[in-house]
């Protein structure tokens, strides 16, 4: 694949040269290159606040009252001699960091909670059911305030960044609802 990346990358500034003044590719770069910067800071400084929080959370009780509270909703997806306390508590952070649209940082929870999943597994050759629904509940990420993607429009001068709510809702919605159907229905053949 980074043999096609380069030949397509060398085609375009070949072609770029030839066909218009080549100060115009290296003026592109650079405006690429801050770009990335920017998206790069507006992402880690999100996945850094939420983190933050979601790091003091674990230090209190409110994480305790929160993972209830949220693993209660979702406790139908999950078999419970598979899901520990522990598990319990990083799926529910998992759900809470996607909810508010901050998959960045549920994905140190996603991957605590399948290591967690694992140590209640049967067989350790193959994934459990519970583990299977957590990944498609984590993959589907469903979303209610998309705050990455509304940062992202903030930071592009977007004239009203808030406007994505309602279509990431349903697509997430429908998403999630695709991803645990077929979980259940494939499970069928995997067991």
């Amino acid at each position: 694949m980074s043999i096609i990346w380069s030949v397509i990358l060398i085609i375009c500034i070949a072609f770029s040269c030839v066909s218009s003044n080549p100060s115009c590719v290296i003026e592109s770069i650079t405006n690429s290159s801050i770009n990335a910067i920017n998206n790069i800071w507006i992402i880690a400084s999100m996945l850094i606040f939420w983190s933050g929080i979601f790091n003091i959370l674990s230090n209190t009780k409110i994480l305790s009252k929160l993972s209830q509270k949220v693993y209660g909703f979702f406790s139908f997806l999950f078999k419970k001699n598979e899901v520990s306390k522990k598990a319990q508590q990083y799926i529910s952070l998992n759900i809470v960091s996607n909810l508010l649209g901050v998959g960045n940082a549920a994905t140190i929870n996603s991957l605590n909670g399948i290591e967690e999943l694992q140590k209640n597994n049967a067989n350790p050759q193959k994934i459990n059911k519970s583990m299977a629904m957590f990944i498609a509940l984590n993959t589907a990420s469903m979303q209610i305030i998309p705050t990455s993607m509304i940062s992202l429009r903030t930071l592009y001068n977007s004239s009203c960044p808030e406007k994505i709510i309602i279509p990431v809702i349903l697509v997430s919605f429908i998403s999630l609802t695709i991803s645990l159907i077929s979980v259940n229905f494939l499970w069928r053949f995997y067991d």
